[in-house]
């Protein structure tokens, strides 16, 4: 065996454990333990899995106004799967990857996840895109015991509670809220603050986030505008929030608004208010809505390397899986992302071992210990467990600077489960296609 697949044992962190996860609710007063079962997942259901095939599906925006920022995402999950299938597979199954356009409208998407389940059997969803469009299916999902992995939101009713067959993919708005709340408070203290909100999860939690970060500062929030999430001009909330007075605004709304709130204020009313947003803005395109100009000095925060990285061995591995599999322009950072989801996908499928099954899988995901990930290293890696489905809990702040999001400053650890025991991998996982921080570009033809 390599010693890269050697120091890769070491630090994947997902493993085999029973093949039925017991879990019942505690005594009389209706407490449920910390995972609640989905009653459809029962051991030995192969869904989706044939001798040669792994059928795996998503939602996302592939049409109308939400796709041009956000379909790179599923093309850069579809460039990994591309990579591993030529690498012949995992166990020597072809990852199938079936993408349901749901135009980011959520009847849409109750309509696409459906077929995705009923007609074409998926193994499992990976990456549903959105708040409002995967809050129509995921309780669907739930009930089909149909894995529902790495929601690609920050929602945190994804995993709280913490569901045996749902895993969140980001870190949640409300810690990632915590952590520009406190930017804040140490940045402005003692200023007025004015808070432009999606009227969704998104707002609520970023909101919830943010409080808990000023908390203890002189910071006061002196007026709060909202938005609903297909309203992509927010030139009159901007306006309200300059005509009350405030200091900095915090926003958390997607790239569209935000970027409507940075060119109303920079253009039309010649304000260089200090703007913080939410971390789904870190990406080319806020910066091209808004105009790399008025974008300048805007901060975020961000959870992993960014495709402007090119000196890190992780980024340049994904630039060149996706230079041959990846679908036109050069790699951003929604396709860096989508790779890196795509990535801890196959890292579970390897640890669940050839005779694999949804409860293989599941207990795989919730295993993880210490998994470091092509553009992990320098932010921390992923663990999880029963009580714990987030893959994500490391941010670090990020600004705009001559057009590009760059970090500044050391990350942030908000990992819920800091000890655990790194598993044994299954037999024949050291044949599998290496994957992780310390496995190098496998060319391919």
């Amino acid at each position: 065996m390599s010693l890269s697949r050697k120091l890769c044992w070491l630090s994947l962190s997902v493993a085999l454990v029973a093949a039925v996860l017991l879990v019942a609710a505690c005594g009389d007063d209706g407490e449920e333990s910390p995972t609640t079962p989905s009653a459809a997942t029962g051991a030995g259901d192969t869904t989706g899995v044939t001798d040669t095939e792994i059928k795996l599906g998503t939602h996302f925006p592939l049409s109308q106004n939400a796709a041009a920022a956000y379909a790179p995402i599923a093309s850069g999950m579809r460039a990994f799967f591309d990579y591993i299938n030529a690498q012949g597979g995992v166990y020597g199954r072809k990852i199938t990857f079936i993408v349901g356009d749901d135009h980011y409208n959520p009847p849409d998407t109750v309509e696409v996840v459906k077929k995705l389940v009923e007609q074409d059997k998926v193994f499992a969803i990976v990456a549903g895109f959105g708040d409002a469009t995967h809050s129509a299916v995921y309780k669907y999902l739930e009930e089909k015991g149909v894995p529902d992995m790495f929601v690609a939101t920050g929602a945190a009713k994804w995993t709280d509670p913490v569901v045996r067959t749902r895993f969140g993919g980001n870190p949640d708005y409300v810690t990632e809220g915590t952590m520009l709340g406190q930017y804040i408070a140490e940045n402005y203290n003692g200023k007025k603050l004015g808070l432009l909100l999606e009227n969704d999860e998104l707002g609520v939690d970023g909101e919830k986030g943010l409080r808990r970060g000023l908390e203890g500062s002189d910071v006061q929030i002196v007026a709060t505008e909202t938005y609903e999430a297909v309203q992509f001009d927010v030139t009159a909330q901007t306006q309200r929030l300059r005509n009350a007075g405030v200091d900095v605004i915090a926003a958390y709304a997607i790239p569209p608004q935000a970027a409507s709130l940075v060119k109303t204020a920079r253009e039309t009313l010649n304000w260089d208010v200090p703007i913080i947003v939410g971390q789904v803005n870190c990406s080319d395109i806020f910066i091209a809505l808004a105009g790399a100009k008025n974008a300048e000095g805007i901060v975020s925060v961000i959870f992993g390397k960014q495709a402007y990285d090119t000196g890190d061995p992780g980024v340049q591995k994904y630039q060149k899986i996706w230079a041959k599999y990846g679908t036109g322009g050069d790699i951003n950072n929604f396709a860096l992302y989508g790779m890196t989801v795509s990535e801890t996908v196959v890292w579970d499928l390897e640890m669940a071992g050839k005779d694999l099954t949804r409860d293989t899988f599941l207990d795989a995901a919730e295993s993880m210990c210490k998994v470091w990930c092509s553009t992990c290293t320098g932010f921390g890696p992923w663990t999880t467990s029963n009580t714990d489905h987030r893959i994500w809990e490391n941010e670090v702040i990020n600004t705009v600077k001559d057009g590009k999001w760059i970090t500044a400053g050391e990350p942030t650890s908000y990992e819920s489960t800091p000890n655990c025991t790194p598993p044994t991998p299954p037999p024949g996982f050291e044949n599998q296609p290496k994957v992780g921080a310390d496995a190098e570009y496998v060319p391919v033809p």
